[in-house]
């Protein structure tokens, strides 16, 4: 072959989605080939068993419901030379199916076909884990056969399923014929792997019987090749040989692939005994079977996290290097874990180092297709890397100091705020620049950085001192969590939220005692101090917990600690999963409060003016609760608002602070959110409710931006 012409077809200049909804995925599959009319350009489908696999992800509740009613679902994309001949042409296509039909619709705004097609392109990450939680492998993702056949194929796979234990969510091209399809195989027992070659022979049959291919898209390969013989004669396969010998004589290239195949069940991964490292992981990693292994597995090489929009992952798009991808990461983990390349278990430098990048911003969780936490998982890693406790410190493989200064920072500023004064004192020494100089090289921290300042009086100092201005009878109660930043370090938004609670009508408690969500020992992967500051956390607030008040913390990190790690590191605690159900953000709190009935005393915030706000989100908030509720609290106000769409500002806690991460810190700073808060107008409200956010805003562009509780407070005072 020396050239090869190419016939190319100009993209349409309109196009609609037509999205039809039928009983099962049996009759969406058999309307698919009476589709394929003129203009027609795709017609994807899918069931209802990957809408519910991608309603168990956590934030992806209610997926899906703008989908018309049905059980099995066509997207088919129609292309016109005009919009309305798109349209027209979209709009008829139910008809020519219509004793299939169940429901349908015709989509052209950008935004909704983008929110309908993420739902079908997810496909790919989540059918690798089933509704339950369990693993779902390859072994049978790409077969095909001719469309007007596709119907009967599926029924009779599932049938196959059934019969052999197996469960499985197909989806795919099916104007094509074309089926994905991930099954859970069980791939580390020999019953396992002889259950596996059952399947995929029977299978194989199967499509044999049709007409069709092992095959659709992807190619043969080592995990198809014994199978050729079921869809290729016996003169194509002597034809293959001999090419094969031809120019591969010694056998030298891909051998056992094709020509002298392979067992389909050698060499499979992961295989019985095939992992190296055993291990007892301290997080209860309850949505994979309490098994770090099989979180690690989560990852399919998707590669969502290589985008360069959305939140994940921000560490590869600043520096666009793949093992600075969640992708890389989890890749080196499942290394570790099999033993073979990287054959140092969890003292590894190498996993050490590419874990080192990872902002640990949680954006995988909840963008990542298949719900990758490599937060968690780094988190576990530098747990077993480093020796524990104190003694980590110390030693050859001793732990940075950032990891004391930054980790054990809730613990020292409770020491230091026991004795009167010491705060302010710390803040007038280290406002001698030579001395700040000397403590961040004392203490591990970045040069560049600039130390924080303290609060003189604690803010739970200062609420147990004061007097409410409001009768405390019968008024509702509600805990605020005094999380270390809040309480050590910038009380005006714990005093503001003290302020809008009281005027909404509620008692404002505070734990009797120190209380800490041990994040900063989680980040730094000191997993038993982390533990034990819980349990004393819960100790304290025993009778709040018991008493079912409201728990509100106002920074986020700590908030989603409060709400979905808790369980994780303390899982046999009753008392930490009721702490999941009482805990809320500020936002989602005053959000309730006023979808209730509740009293709503605001004014717009700067005069009679619609002020702008400028809104970074909190990254560990955006993974897990989002930002509706602050989103509508801004809207009631009557502002206008703009949300940074660039994911994590770019700090990430301790991370900022870390020798060797200034530069990528400022890079994602750069990318969206320093320019947007310098181009901000003189009455823009920049709003950052993560004390990290704030100080990356403050370092980076000297500019002051305020929490939604600083926000209300200020909306109050303009009411009155």
């Amino acid at each position: 072959m020396t050239s090869l012409t190419v016939r190319l077809v100009r993209k349409p200049a309109a196009t609609a989605l037509s999205v039809m909804g039928f009983d099962d995925v049996f009759d969406a599959a058999a309307a698919a080939p009476r589709l394929k009319l003129a203009g027609v350009q795709t017609i994807e489908g899918m069931g209802a068993d990957l809408l519910t696999a991608l309603r168990s992800r956590p934030g992806r509740e209610q997926a899906g419901s703008a989908l018309p009613r049905g059980g099995g679902w066509l997207y088919c994309e129609v292309g016109a030379d005009t919009q309305d001949e798109a349209e027209r042409l979209a709009a008829e296509l139910p008809g020519y199916v219509s004793d299939l039909v169940s429901d349908s619709l015709v989509v052209t705004d950008p935004g909704h076909v983008r929110k309908l097609w993420s739902i079908r392109e997810a496909g790919a990450g989540i059918v690798t884990r089933l509704p339950d939680g369990g693993e779902a492998w390859p072994g049978w993702e790409d077969s095909a056969v001719p469309a007007e056949y596709l119907s009967d194929y599926l029924r009779k796979l599932y049938v196959l399923l059934d019969e052999l234990g197996l469960e499985g969510i197909p989806f795919g091209h099916f104007g094509e014929g074309c089926i994905h399809l991930r099954i859970s195989f069980d791939l580390e027992t020999e019953q396992g792997l002889a259950r596996y070659r059952r399947f995929v022979e029977h299978a194989a049959e199967l499509v044999r019987s049709y007409g069709g291919s092992v095959s659709g898209e992807h190619g043969d390969g080592r995990a198809r090749s014994e199978l050729l013989p079921a869809i290729y004669s016996p003169a194509a396969l002597r034809a293959f040989r001999a090419f094969k010998e031809t120019f591969d004589p010694d056998g030298v290239f891909n051998p056992g692939v094709l020509v002298a195949p392979e067992p389909i069940d050698q060499g499979v991964r992961p295989g019985p005994e095939r992992d190296q490292l055993e291990l007892t992981p301290v997080h209860a990693f309850s949505r994979d079977g309490g098994s770090f292994t099989s979180a690690v597995n989560r990852c399919v090489g998707v590669g969502a996290c290589r985008s360069d929009v959305g939140a994940m992952c921000p560490s590869f798009q600043a520096s666009g290097d793949e093992v600075h991808s969640t992708r890389g990461r989890a890749r080196v983990l499942a290394e570790m874990l099999r033993g073979e390349s990287v054959s140092e278990g969890w003292k590894s430098a190498e996993v050490r180092e590419a874990l080192d990048m990872c902002l640990s911003c949680k954006a995988c969780v909840s963008e990542c297709p298949v719900n990758v936490d490599m937060a968690t998982y780094k988190s576990e890693f530098l747990h077993h890397h480093y020796r524990r406790g104190v003694k980590g410190f110390f030693g050859k493989n001793r732990r940075p100091r950032a990891h004391f200064t930054m980790g054990w920072m809730p613990r020292v500023l409770r020491w230091l705020a026991k004795v009167p004064g010491a705060l302010r004192l710390v803040n007038f020494v280290e406002s001698f620049r030579l001395v700040e100089e000397f403590t961040k090289r004392l203490g591990g921290i970045e040069p560049r950085r600039r130390m924080i300042r303290f609060n003189p009086v604690p803010l739970g100092r200062w609420h147990s001192r004061r007097k409410s201005t409001f009768e405390e009878v019968e008024r509702p109660a509600v805990v605020l969590w005094p999380d270390t930043f809040t309480n050590f370090a910038s009380a005006g938004p714990g005093k503001a939220a003290v302020e809008v609670l009281e005027t909404l009508g509620y008692r404002v408690l505070m734990p009797a005692d120190d209380v800490c969500c041990g994040l900063t020992w989680h980040s730094t992967g000191q997993l038993d101090t982390a533990r034990k500051v819980l349990g004393r956390a819960l100790d304290v607030m025993d009778p709040l917990i018991a008493g079912g008040y409201p728990v509100i913390g106002l920074e986020p990190s700590c908030a989603a600690v409060l709400k979905h790690e808790i369980t994780e590191l303390v899982p046999d605690d009753s008392r930490a999963h009721r702490v999941t159900e009482l805990a809320s953000s500020f936002g989602e709190f005053i959000s309730r409060h006023k979808a209730e009935g509740g009293c709503w005393p605001f004014d717009s915030v700067r005069g009679n003016e619609p002020s702008r706000v400028l809104c970074q989100v909190h990254c560990h908030q955006k993974a897990t609760t989002g930002y509706d509720a602050e989103l509508e609290i801004l809207a009631s106000l009557g502002v206008d608002v703009d949300v940074v769409g660039g994911g994590c500002c770019g700090l990430a806690g301790n991370w900022g602070f870390e020798p060797g991460h200034f530069e990528m810190s400022q890079d994602l700073g750069e990318r969206e959110l320093y320019p947007k808060v310098r181009a901000a107008g003189e009455n823009d409200i920049v709003l950052a409710d993560g004390f990290s956010c704030r100080t990356q805003i403050h370092q980076g562009t000297d500019v002051e931006s305020w929490h939604l509780a600083e926000v209300l407070a200020a909306a109050l005072r303009a009411g009155r």
